[in-house]
């Protein structure tokens, strides 16, 4: 184990989801395998957002360092004199948080890892995904980072120039983190869902134009048959990467239920983790939701918006073995020419994921990072 470590983190952060937060979390939890002094430098696109991640999730972050201390640091990753700044000062750059995708700031990473790389630093991607990307420039962009990096383990099986490919997304290690420590009984007195407005991002996925007529349509009958409080959960609630209140706001006012409330105060991520391990049922869409509430809850239904062969969620669902214990529990929006039906409930078993499983993944990605501190 080496004794310091300073490591400037850069990706999507500043527009960050949930699952980014429990990305970060994880990552966190790795390094503590590998360092008992820790600094990071987390690069933000857009601070403001942030600086409510570090001050609602500080504990939790403290938490995945173990024994390690932790300190982390925001800085401007769109500021070319912060981020090189950021650089100068670390042992290592990580690209650590979101998939590699069709957005401007790809550039940011690149230049980046050829400013680190200049500098004779550790360059990394850890767990992020490959996609969606359907532009020129930008899949010339990833690749040549892919290409760049000293270590890149991906959660894509189909990600070009990875040292390891088709590992698990380190938001899993967050999930096991807050497992650990938590003693309470679930209270099984809520039901959490999580959608997204798929139809923002058509251009991305395969889904269908009827798709939200079709999931208003599957909600309501849902809703009619639920007998406790059925709460809408974002998993995204800024502005810019398109705020999921928006669309659970408008989902909530067609179903015209009491028994439906959207969480509107921005959950953190202990809190919504909280949510997703007390509910008696989960639904999910987004991929963190599902891997969210698959690994804290277990009884969840999951509604894929991702191609139903190579997504991330199949893939997942692949990673951790989930293919035949959800059926009836997963959905493909892609494939869905009728309406959207599972299983009924009685039919269902609690999904419990194989925990070696996770050991492997998470000592795939520490052997890793100890080969590149150690070389």
């Amino acid at each position: 184990m080496i004794t310091r470590l300073f490591a400037t983190v850069v990706g999507w952060y500043g527009t960050e989801t949930i699952g980014d937060r429990a990305i970060l979390a994880g990552i966190i939890r790795l390094l503590s395998e590998v360092a008992s002094d820790i600094t990071l430098n987390l690069g933000s696109l857009y601070p403001v957002l942030s600086e409510r991640t570090l001050h609602d999730d500080a504990d939790f972050f403290v938490q995945c360092a173990h024994n390690s201390s932790l300190r982390i640091n925001l800085f401007d990753s769109q500021s070319r004199s912060q981020l090189e700044k950021s650089i100068k000062s670390s042992d290592a750059l990580i690209i650590g948080g979101g998939p590699l995708m069709d957005i401007e700031q790809m550039f940011m990473l690149e230049y980046a890892v050829a400013f680190a790389k200049q500098r004779k630093k550790i360059t990394f991607a850890l767990g992020c995904g490959y996609g969606p990307l359907k532009k020129k420039d930008t899949i010339e962009c990833a690749d040549r980072i892919l290409k760049a990096v000293d270590y890149s383990a991906m959660r894509d099986s189909n990600a070009p120039f990875a040292t390891i490919k088709d590992l698990v997304d380190p938001a899993a290690f967050a999930c096991l983190e807050f497992m650990r420590t938590n003693k309470e009984e679930r209270k099984k007195d809520t039901i959490a869902v999580n959608f997204r407005d798929v139809l923002a991002d058509s251009s991305r996925y395969p889904v269908r134009k009827d798709i939200e007529e079709k999931l208003t349509k599957w909600f309501t009958s849902f809703v009619d048959q639920c007998d406790k409080p059925v709460y809408l959960v974002p998993m995204h609630s800024f502005s810019i990467g398109k705020d999921d209140r928006i669309y659970l706001g408008r989902l909530g006012r067609a179903v015209q239920s009491p028994k439906v409330e959207v969480v509107s105060r921005p959950p953190s991520l202990r809190k919504t983790m909280e949510l997703f391990y007390h509910s008696s049922l989960c639904v999910g869409m987004r991929f963190h939701a599902v891997l969210l509430q698959t690994l804290l809850n277990g009884n969840n239904y999951i509604l894929d918006y991702t191609h139903p062969e190579t997504g991330k969620t199949i893939s997942l669902m692949r990673q951790l073995n989930m293919l035949e214990p959800y059926q009836g529990k997963y959905v493909s929006l892609a494939q869905c020419d009728g309406e959207i039906t599972f299983s009924n409930d009685d039919e269902i078993k609690f999904f419990q994921c194989d925990r070696e499983i996770l050991a492997r993944h998470f000592s795939a990605y520490v052997d890793l990072i100890n080969k590149a501190f150690n070389r």
